[in-house]
């Protein structure tokens, strides 16, 4: 993949900010304390193409890198990390399964329902079992010509205005573990799904729910690559989505900063501004220095995706553990440079703080990643092949 010029990256964040300032702004703390998107914020954001950033232009999507797709997720996140992740879900999760993996009758159908404005899901933790994802239970079994699928999922970003789900379920016996997953395509279908909107301590908005599989009937042609062979799919999407969770980080962060810089220069202390006092130049140049470094490893990792370079999985991994922990870090100095204020519900970052916790657990918790880096320095983890014909 040839990789965008720097003024199409410029391009592709300028509008991303523009419309995050302009049509998210007003409505950003509205959306965290109802824990809901509403319909018509939805509608403008997947008139954007946002809930399809990695569709191929030959589907009606955009068409965007993943480094494009950093850029969009990190814009939106900097003012709603709600819709920032709804975004790098639906945008950036979904689609690269559904191009590399599925039959072309199942890419026709359901990457240009997401190019149309449809919201996907990504269904993969189960009450049992969240980092061992290889320990799932819900079932999928193939009856008369149809999966039936049953089971229960929980954390699912976006599942309470989803229109569609990429479903990991085991299709071999439990033993079999990660030999014995495999990954669908199941439409919503609220006669045999019961979806209950979870009340999250930040990421407020994202439509995170549980979500109940009654034996529900998916058309055989809707699985995704071979019959047990959707362990690798999965790890490969969470390789990839990792590190568009860490720019809805990156872009938290970045809020971070503005408003903890902006407060300090205008609030004065002992006869001068805050920020001419040296422990606060301290904390401003350490939030700055970390906040730089999370970008460069972010960027880094998304443009060895785009460039297919094979270790990927261990820069995704490193990005996501630096915004996680050094995102912590930048959101927890700005509360501390503005002191009581930047405790109180009245201040973005009392929301900022309550949201950038989210990226030491989702996707993969700190300890996951560490596993991640010292196995890909091993030689133990590799990228599944993908098909020439989609690629």
């Amino acid at each position: 993949m040839v990789l965008a010029p720097l003024s199409s990256l410029e391009l592709i964040r300028s509008s991303a900010r523009e419309f995050a300032e302009k049509v998210l702004g007003p409505v950003a703390r509205k959306i965290d304390e109802e824990n809901l998107v509403p319909e018509d914020i939805r509608r403008q954001v997947a008139e954007m193409g946002y809930f399809a950033l990695r569709v191929p232009e030959e589907y009606g999507g955009p068409g965007l890198s993943l480094l494009e797709s950093v850029i969009v997720a990190e814009e939106l996140s900097r003012v709603s990390s709600g819709v920032g992740i709804m975004a790098t879900v639906s945008g950036s999760m979904v689609p690269p399964p559904l191009v590399f993996f599925a039959e072309e009758e199942v890419k026709e159908e359901y990457l240009k329902k997401l190019a149309k404005g449809s919201i996907a899901a990504f269904a993969l933790t189960e009450p049992c079992c969240g980092t061992d994802a290889a320990a799932i239970t819900t079932r999928a079994e193939l009856k008369n010509g149809e999966w039936i699928i049953s089971g229960r999922k929980t954390f699912i970003t976006n599942s309470y205005y989803a229109d569609f789900f990429l479903v990991a379920a085991r299709t071999g016996k439990p033993e079999d573990r990660h030999r014995g997953v495999s990954l669908f395509v199941v439409d919503r279908d609220e006669s045999c799904m019961e979806i209950s909107k979870l009340d999250m301590m930040g990421y407020r908005g994202s439509g995170t729910s549980e979500v109940l599989f009654n034996e529900c009937r998916v058309p055989k042609q809707n699985i995704i690559g071979p019959v047990n062979g959707g362990f690798k799919i999965v790890m490969d999407t969470l390789n990839e989505g990792r590190i568009v969770t860490a720019s809805t980080g990156l872009g938290v962060m970045q809020a971070a900063f503005e408003e903890a810089f902006e407060y300090a220069k205008k609030r004065e202390s002992m006869g001068k501004a805050l920020v001419e006092h040296q422990m606060v130049m301290s904390m401003i140049a350490e939030m700055k220095m970390k906040l730089e470094a999370v970008r460069s490893l972010i960027y880094k990792a998304a443009e060895k995706v785009d460039r297919g370079e094979p270790d990927y999985p261990m820069w995704s991994s490193i990005a996501k553990l630096a915004a996680a922990r050094w995102g912590v870090d930048v959101v927890r100095l700005a509360m501390q440079v503005m002191g009581g204020f930047g405790y109180s519900r009245e201040s973005k970052v009392e929301r900022l703080y309550r949201d950038i916790k989210m990226i030491e657990i989702g996707d993969g918790t700190n300890q996951a990643q560490e596993i991640v880096i010292v196995r890909s320095l091993l030689g133990k983890i590799r990228p599944p092949k993908r098909s020439s014909k989609n690629s």
